[in-house]
């Protein structure tokens, strides 16, 4: 049902990834691609497999063209086999795409052709008598869409390669972070880990492997040095005896005046 080897992804998948719902343009795009899709198997036994259960059916391929999921035919019957039961199922995973991650209680507003057509594809139209949208009428409404409407197969065609590239670089970049995270925590020798009191599971090692790449630290605000209280400082044993004095803690014995002058002598001789 599409080219071999080309890249492709679910439109579920997308929106998980990008977590926001599409936008008009794209939502223009991945219908006019997927009518085109469908013209494509009209005419053939191919067009039997194509079940739209929602955005998980639809793919975008890297060169801006769509598919479907392909089903067992036991599974499929006949539910889906009509041309306006697919645009019925496609109107749907179209306005879930461009509904995703919006609350439940909140309707977005569309323009009014983009609304306009799939009130058509839902048969939401309040006009019983209106013959049921067919798959030209809506090829025609997305190409009526743009200024230049025999440019709308390039147009769209770029539009979704430009979706697929940039979740492509998404899941790049997010491929990246991953591997940094792991090389850096593999770079901790489980040893470490083990005598520091925590596991690989717990923050603390990307914290660690910040520290020994490197981290820049701010220099501190200058805080007012508390001076020590004398009863808190240590003293020296001349502070002491200086204290001691000043505050006559001391006991003077008399002396004579024979000691005195024995003790001269002494000194004198030495």
């Amino acid at each position: 049902m599409e080219p071999a080897g080309i890249p492709k992804v679910p439109l579920a998948e997308l929106l998980s990834c990008f977590e926001e719902p599409v936008s008009e343009e794209q939502a223009w795009a991945i219908c006019f691609q997927c009518c085109r899709k469908i013209e494509q198997l009209a005419h053939s036994s191919a067009l039997r497999s194509v079940f739209i259960k929602g955005s998980e059916s639809i793919f975008i391929h890297a060169d801006g063209t769509a598919s479907f999921k392909v089903y067992h035919e036991s599974d499929v019957g006949s539910i889906q086999q009509s041309e306006d039961k697919l645009l019925e199922y496609l109107g749907r995973a179209i306005y879930e795409a461009l509904d995703w991650g919006i609350d439940s209680q909140l309707e977005r507003e569309l323009s009014d052709p983009l609304e306009k057509l799939l009130c058509l594809m839902l048969k939401l139209d309040e006009k019983a008598t209106k013959p049921p949208v067919t798959l030209q009428d809506v090829i025609k409404a997305c190409e009526e869409q743009l200024s230049r409407p025999s440019e709308a197969t390039s147009h769209y065609e770029m539009t979704c390669k430009n979706l697929f590239t940039e979740y492509m670089e998404l899941q790049e970049l997010l491929a990246v972070i991953q591997t940094s995270k792991e090389v850096r925590l593999a770079a901790i020798p489980s040893t470490d880990l083990a005598l520091a009191g925590f596991s690989k599971a717990s923050p603390w090692p990307s914290v660690v492997c910040e520290l020994q790449a490197g981290v820049s630290l701010r220099k501190a605000a200058k805080q007012p040095r508390r001076c020590a209280s004398p009863k808190d400082r240590i003293r020296t044993p001349y502070e002491l005896l200086l204290d001691d004095i000043q505050h006559k803690r001391y006991t003077l014995q008399k002396v004579s005046d024979w000691s005195l002058q024995t003790a001269l002598e002494t000194s004198a001789l030495l």
